[in-house]
C-alpha cells in the first residue's frame, strides 16, 4: 500500500510504559500492579491479544464444519492498563506547561461542551479536561473502524463483484464495494463490457444480488437529513457512493436502481436486455462472465482516514458483522476488550454520523495510544492526514511546529468538532492526544481554532 506523501512527519515511537506520577492540570496515580496483568497476554502476541482475523471481503461457499464441543477455558484475570498509560515519572517544564493550560481558556472555545486529553511521553497526561464526558466523535470514530478492520478482516482481502450468467439472465452479484463508479476502469460500464467480451449479446432480464449485507440502508441513530447529503443509503451494491439520485424510490431501495444502471450500461456496451431488473440469489454454480475487485481492505482503511469516506466506513463495519452494522461495532468492542481499556463509550455506525456515537477524549487518547504497540500501527498511522500536506488536515495545522508533525483524525458534525492524533515535541517526546467539543453548531466551528491553538502549545515546546 502506498501512503500518504508525509514530507518528512516524525513517525511515532512506540509508547513507553511509564510508572510514576505527572502533573499539570491533573494528578494521575499510578498502578504499579499492570505489569502482572499484562504478562497474563503475553501468550497471545503482546498485550493486546489481539484476534485472528474473523471475515474476509471475498465470498465463501465453503460450508461451515461442525466441531465437538469443547470445555470452556478459565476466565483469565481482569486486567486495567488505564492508570499506566495515563502516567509519567516526570515533571513537564514549567513554562511550557503554563503555555499549554493558558490554551484550554482560549475564549474561542465558548459554552461549549469539551473534552480533552494529552499525554505526553515520559510527562503523561497534561491535559485533562472533563476526559471522561463522553460526546459525539464525529468521523473520529473512523479510528475505532479502522482498528476494528486490522483486528478482524484480513487487510489484503478484496471486495469483489461479479456477473453470473444463469440461463438467458445475468445476475449481478455485489459484495459490498464501496467503491464502484458508473463509468471508468472501476465501474458498471467496466463490468458491461466485460459480458459483452464474453460474447453475451442478448439476455432476456438482469437480477442483482445484495444478500451479502443486510437490508437496512440506514444506521441507528442517522437522521433523515443525513441521506444523501453526508452518505448515501447503504447497500451491498453501492454506485457513486449511492449519491447521485435523490428521489425516494432510489433512497429506499438503492441496489435497484444501481442495477437498472448496469442495465443502461450493458445496452451502451452492447448487450440487449429484453425484461426489467428484479432483485434475485444467484447461482454460484453459474459461470462468472465479469468481475472487478476493490483495492485491499488495508488500501480501502487507509482512504477512509485520509478523505473521511463515510461510504467505506461504513462498508468496512458491515463486513466486519457478516454484513450487519449491530454486529460489526459488537465484534470491535469484543475484539478491543483484550486491550484492557474498560471502553464504555457507545458506537453505532461506522463513520460516526450516528447520532448515538459517544465517547471521551480520555477513551480515544487512550485507544491510540495502545493502537501503537501493535504490528499494523505503522498502516493505521500512516492513513491519518498530515498537518499542512495531505487529507481532511491539508489546510490546517501549518505552522512550524505542526506541519509535517501533526498526524490525526479530524471530525465534524453539526453541534460538534473532534481532533485525535500523535504529535513529537521539539526534544523528541511522544504526543498522544484527543480532543472532543459539542454543542451549538456555530460555536463548534469556531472551536476549531481553539483546538489547533491547543495542538499547537503542546508542539512548540
Amino acid at each position: 500500500m502506498v501512503g500518504p506523501s508525509g514530507g518528512g512527519a516524525v513517525r511515532p515511537r512506540p509508547a513507553r510504559v511509564a510508572v510514576g506520577v505527572g502533573v499539570v492540570l491533573v494528578v494521575v496515580v499510578v498502578v504499579a500492579a499492570i505489569a502482572a496483568g499484562r504478562a497474563s497476554n503475553a501468550s497471545t502476541g503482546g498485550p493486546a491479544g489481539a484476534a485472528a482475523p474473523a471475515s474476509s471481503a471475498t465470498r465463501s461457499t465453503t460450508a461451515p464444519t461442525t466441531t465437538a464441543p469443547t470445555t470452556t477455558a478459565p476466565t483469565p484475570p481482569a486486567c486495567d492498563r488505564r492508570a499506566e498509560l495515563d502516567a509519567g515519572p516526570l515533571d513537564p517544564p514549567p513554562a511550557w506547561a503554563s503555555r499549554v493550560a493558558a490554551a484550554t481558556t482560549d475564549p474561542a472555545w465558548g459554552d461549549l461542551q469539551r473534552s480533552i486529553s494529552v499525554w505526553v511521553e515520559g510527562y503523561g497526561e497534561i491535559v485533562a479536561v472533563e476526559p471522561d464526558l463522553a460526546l459525539l466523535p464525529a468521523s473520529n470514530e473512523k479510528v475505532l473502524t479502522a482498528i476494528g478492520a486490522r483486528l478482524l478482516l484480513d487487510p489484503d482481502s478484496r471486495f469483489h463483484t461479479e456477473v453470473r450468467r444463469s440461463g438467458d439472465h445475468l445476475v449481478l452479484v455485489a459484495d459490498g464495494d464501496p467503491t464502484l463508479r458508473s463509468v471508468g476502469p472501476h465501474s458498471l460500464a467496466a463490468l458491461a463490457r466485460q459480458v459483452r467480451d464474453a460474447g453475451i449479446t442478448r439476455v432476456a432480464g438482469l437480477q442483482v444480488d445484495i444478500a451479502r449485507f443486510e437490508p437496512a440502508t440506514t444506521a441507528r441513530g442517522w437522521q433523515d437529513w443525513q441521506v444523501p447529503t453526508y452518505v448515501g443509503p447503504m447497500s451491498a451494491l453501492t454506485v457513486d457512493d449511492n449519491r447521485s439520485r435523490t428521489d425516494p424510490a432510489y433512497l429506499a431501495d438503492p441496489a435497484l436502481g444501481n442495477g437498472e444502471g448496469f442495465a443502461t450500461a450493458l445496452r451502451s456496451a452492447g448487450v440487449r436486455v429484453d425484461g426489467g431488473v428484479a432483485h434475485g440469489r444467484a447461482d454460484l454454480s453459474a459461470p462468472v462472465v465479469a468481475a472487478l475487485d476493490s483495492a485491499t481492505v488495508s488500501e480501502l482503511s487507509h482512504d477512509m482516514l485520509l478523505r473521511s469516506d463515510n461510504e467505506i466506513a461504513e462498508a468496512l463495519v458491515r463486513e466486519i458483522g457478516g454484513g450487519s452494522t449491530a454486529t460489526g461495532v459488537a465484534r470491535i468492542a469484543d475484539a478491543l476488550a483484550p486491550w484492557c481499556l474498560h471502553l464504555t463509550g457507545d458506537a453505532a455506525d461506522g463513520s460516526g454520523l450516528s447520532r448515538e456515537d459517544h465517547r471521551s477524549a480520555r477513551e480515544w487518547r487512550r485507544l491510540l495510544q495502545a493502537a501503537l504497540e501493535h504490528p499494523w500501527a505503522d498502516a493505521v498511522w500512516a492513513g491519518l492526514p498530515v498537518a499542512g500536506r495531505t487529507g481532511t488536515l491539508s489546510g490546517r495545522l501549518a505552522g512550524a511546529a505542526t506541519v509535517g508533525n501533526v498526524r490525526a483524525k479530524t471530525g465534524t458534525i453539526i453541534g460538534g468538532s473532534a481532533l485525535s492524533g500523535y504529535a513529537t515535541t521539539p526534544d523528541g517526546r511522544q504526543v498522544v492526544f484527543s480532543v472532543v467539543v459539542n454543542g451549538d453548531p456555530t460555536a463548534s466551528l469556531r472551536a476549531i481554532s481553539a483546538i489547533d491553538r491547543l495542538v499547537v502549545a503542546v508542539t512548540a515546546g
